[in-house]
């Protein structure tokens, strides 16, 4: 079926329905009814996206940018480790409105408009849900371990969210028997931590 036919198809069902409206009655029909009513509201959201030179998502990307889950958990950081997901680069821009506005830009140009919308709903759930670190020394060591196998891209994520706070990040040292000082600042101890956790995963990975 083409679009012509489609709308010659959705002209008479809705003539047919405007005339028998006070006929008609029953489950089945309000159902099939709720159905119909869901997927036209759909399709219609996808034509004016279409229409409006957005492409298919891009309304709903642009209002998941700028939605409460976003502020919460949509660091600069995440944004890059979702676009190098989708697309496999960074985002070129360091300040968050330019990212977004960017991120947008690059969905619409690559049709990617759905698929962002998916990933993004996706990091929302997992943000939500992601249990905070114990600061058990088994568990911290472990965490070392992982953070070692992780991407520049990842670790910058990290770093912004479950590992933001200086305390943290000094027992995630102290865990895992690596020296600073009173005064180091909290750049210098990432850098620290990074250097020694990816050289601790280079060993493991080595050995086996």
């Amino acid at each position: 079926m083409n679009y012509s036919e489609l709308s010659q198809v959705l002209l008479r069902l809705s003539q047919t329905t405007g005339q028998h409206h006070h006929e008609l009655e029953g489950l089945t029909l309000a159902k099939a009814a709720d159905s119909l009513v869901k997927a036209t509201l759909r399709f219609q959201k996808k034509l004016e996206d279409f229409l409006g030179g957005r492409g298919p998502g891009i309304q709903e990307l642009e209002e998941l940018l700028v939605s409460p889950q976003a502020r919460a958990h949509l660091k600069l950081p995440a944004l890059n480790l979702i676009h190098k997901d989708l697309f496999g680069d960074k985002l070129t821009s360091e300040k968050p409105a330019a990212a977004k506005k960017e991120f947008i830009n690059r969905a619409k140009k690559e049709q990617a408009g759905e698929k962002s919308v998916e990933l993004l709903r996706l990091f929302f759930l997992k943000a939500a849900q992601r249990p905070p670190l114990s600061k058990n020394e088994a568990a911290l060591q472990e965490e070392f371990l992982r953070l070692g196998g992780l991407s520049d891209e990842e670790l910058a994520f990290e770093f912004s969210d479950r590992l933001k706070s200086v305390g943290l990040l000094k027992a995630l040292a102290r865990a895992n028997a690596i020296p600073f000082s009173k005064e180091i600042s909290k750049e210098k101890l990432i850098e620290q931590i990074t250097h020694y956790a990816r050289r601790a995963y280079g060993n493991i990975r080595h050995r086996a």
